[in-house]
């Protein structure tokens, strides 16, 4: 197994609303889907935008937007003002709504999740049509793996991932405690060394990769690999 996708990790059929749906009924939608946003779709189900929990407490903070916002709060707290005065999906949501396509790596979905906008990405076909929302939540359930799974995907990802064919597979153990990955033993070439160890980094779970590795043969000084 390589690198997990955003398909195997997404929440599939996200509760969203449209672009006229009121305020009370997004806030009521966003509760129950239990994420940080809600995709705010056409008729045809394309994304346009996201409603956050942010966009929706500005109304607690400026009271509907009847309060100033404060002398010194530069332009963020004006746009919250402008939100809280917000009757409809449409007008409460951030645009365009950020997408990703099913097939995108998980470490790619995590760049861009990483900041602290957006709150979650519309995952789309490639048809552009909405299939599934990713919140940092989904992605963090890749830590529920098991070791066993872990070193099971490990050892079928350095068999996919290696350059040349390993001579002495017997010499190389894998070892999975608590998500942390060991490998042990002795290879023929050191190029073989450096694809397990970027193999094993890649699957899904594996929280760090120790790698206890000797080799025969350093081709990489010799070709420049």
């Amino acid at each position: 197994m390589l690198e997990p996708v955003v398909a195997t990790y997404m929440t599939r059929s996200p509760i969203t609303v449209g672009p006229n749906t009121s305020f009370k009924q997004v806030a009521c939608a966003l509760l129950v889907s239990d994420a940080p946003a809600v995709p705010v779709v056409t008729e045809d189900h394309c994304p346009i935008g996201l409603v956050t929990e942010v966009d929706l407490l500005a109304n607690l903070e400026y009271h509907g937007g009847l309060d100033p916002p404060p002398l010194l709060g530069g332009t963020a707290a004006r746009r919250r003002r402008r939100k809280a005065r917000s009757g409809t999906a449409r007008e409460l949501m951030t645009s365009p709504a950020a997408t990703v396509g099913l097939m995108t790596p998980i470490s790619t979905a995590v760049r861009w999740l990483a900041g602290p906008s957006p709150a979650a990405l519309c995952v789309v076909d490639e048809t552009q049509h909405l299939v599934g929302l990713l919140t940092r939540r989904d992605l963090l359930a890749v830590y529920r793996r098991t070791d066993a799974e872990i070193a099971a995907d490990v050892h079928a990802a350095i068999e996919t991932d290696r350059r040349r064919p390993l001579r002495r597979d017997a010499e190389m153990a894998i070892a999975v405690k608590d998500g942390v990955v060991t490998l042990q033993g002795n290879l023929v070439y050191r190029s073989q060394v450096e694809h397990a160890i970027s193999a094993a980094s890649r699957v899904a779970g594996a929280v760090a990769v120790r790698g206890d590795l000797t080799y025969d043969i350093d081709d990489m000084l010799v070709t420049g690999f």
